[in-house]
């Protein structure tokens, strides 16, 4: 999401939000002679439609904008809307906002409308909220996204980025912002933080509020945790890692490209673990009993759930109890095989009896291996609950065992140090896909749209 998209967004809501007696609204005032230029539909009297049909006239055809009328309920009130490709086949979407007479208070519905040539057809119905005025819920469609504005609380907002491509509708993008809060007030520390479902990376800052001052500002993977028996829908991001200079948050002057070394993570979990799958490659292995001098692997968690920054901007405190690892030596691929070492001995010793690792080489591939860690579950749950948890997958490459200062370091969280849970990325369990990504499958809808036309399902 382009930073200047936010920032527009987010002034404009401030701005109307600020000038008594301004409305946002999507169309020109709806007076007698819009009405006249789009015959109201039958099933409403109401000038909001005629308003609406007037604005989107000098672009589609009535008979186009019919479509978009009567999927709207009757008597409702229109606050906003935008027009523009989110659906990657180069046609102009419609998203709009309505509040529909008797709704609940304080609330608005979201229409997404897909431009399909002779007509619109309705992909999807979304419920937002808003604080005070209905303006405060926005769009802007730019770049084959459609974002939607809210504000969330008086120093809060919330951006989401919605697409409908590859036969899904569903959330890509996630900009949010607050101020952290102690005693049950908001601070002068902000907070905010950007999320990409595509790419999985997210984008964390903390900041003075009332000053230039900017605490820690940090990029890392936040890494899905799906169910084992989850069949994940096209486009859906599950793999964290990458093969390019940005995953090296140490010694980059001694990488060589992702013929040198290259990492990937993915996790799945069932009622009792959770399993991770990482492949790894190496040029050249190299085996020590010295960990800083053998290529090992690192999976570092941290169960603490704290904030990065403490609600008076002061660094965050981390307690070795809260802190768990799993270290695995590569070996030399050939007579060693690697070598499993638990970190963390509070934890340890809780659950490290159910800690399984296994590995592979990769067929016809140098070097290339595949480990599957499995770890379980209740090292993550709270009561019946999943948690968020600090999370970094790294591997420590070690090109020349008398030369230690040529030592790379790949991991999923680019100011990775180790030993420190505030540089970590995280992990999450998505236990419900559906309403986090609030994904909708086209074609199954469609499919479904079409029998019933046919006559073949009720």
């Amino acid at each position: 999401m382009r930073i200047r998209v936010l920032i527009q967004i987010v002034v404009t809501c401030f701005l109307f939000e600020s000038l008594p007696g301004v409305s946002l609204q999507a169309s020109p005032l709806a007076t007698a002679e819009a009405a006249a230029f789009v015959p109201l539909p039958s099933s409403s009297d109401s000038l909001e439609f005629a308003g609406l049909a007037a604005a989107l006239g000098t672009i589609f055809s009535q008979e186009k904008i019919a479509t978009i009328l009567s999927n709207l309920p009757p008597k409702c009130k229109i606050f906003g809307y935008d027009i523009g490709e989110y659906s990657g086949d180069d046609g102009m979407d419609v998203v709009l906002s309505a509040m529909p007479a008797g709704g609940a208070r304080k609330t608005l519905d979201v229409y997404f409308f897909l431009n399909e040539g002779a007509g619109f057809r309705l992909l999807r119905t979304l419920t937002r909220r808003y604080i005070l005025e209905p303006i405060e819920v926005g769009f802007s469609i730019d770049r084959g996204v459609c974002y939607v504005t809210e504000k969330t609380g008086e120093f809060s907002w919330r951006i989401t980025g919605y697409s409908a491509t590859e036969g899904n509708f569903r959330r890509v993008s996630e900009w949010t912002t607050h101020r952290m809060r102690t005693g049950g007030r908001e601070t002068n520390v902000g907070y905010e933080r950007s999320y990409s479902y595509e790419t999985l990376i997210a984008d964390e800052h903390y900041y003075g509020s009332n000053s230039h001052r900017s605490f820690i500002r940090q990029k890392y993977y936040d890494l899905p945790v799906y169910p084992e028996d989850l069949s994940l829908p096209d486009g859906m991001g599950f793999l964290v890692g990458d093969s390019s200079g940005l995953m090296i948050s140490s010694g980059g002057s001694s990488w060589y490209g992702p013929d040198d070394c290259s990492l990937f993570c993915s996790a799945r979990y069932d009622s009792s673990s959770v399993v991770f799958r990482i492949r790894i490659h190496d040029d050249r292995l190299l085996y020590s009993a010295d960990a800083d001098s053998a290529d090992h692997l690192d999976l570092h968690f941290d169960l603490s759930r704290k904030n990065r920054i403490r609600p008076d901007g002061s660094p965050q405190t981390y307690s070795p109890g809260t802190q768990f690892g799993i270290r695995i030596l590569m070996g030399d691929g050939e007579k060693r095989t690697p070598v499993v070492e638990l970190l963390g001995e509070a934890i340890a010793r809780r659950i490290g009896t159910g800690v399984a690792v296994s590995s592979l080489p990769v067929a016809g591939e140098f070097h290339t291996y595949t480990f599957t860690v499995r770890v379980p579950l209740d090292l993550f749950k709270t009561g019946s609950k999943l948690p968020p948890a600090g999370f970094v997958c790294a591997y420590h490459d070690v090109d020349h065992s008398s030369m230690r200062q040529w030592v790379t370091t790949a991991a999923t969280a680019r100011e990775y140090v180790e030993g420190k849970p505030g540089t970590y990325g995280m992990l999450h369990f998505v236990e419900d896909p559906a309403a986090e990504y609030e994904w909708e499958n086209l074609r199954v809808i469609a499919l479904s749209e079409e029998l019933q036309r046919a006559g073949i399902i009720p």
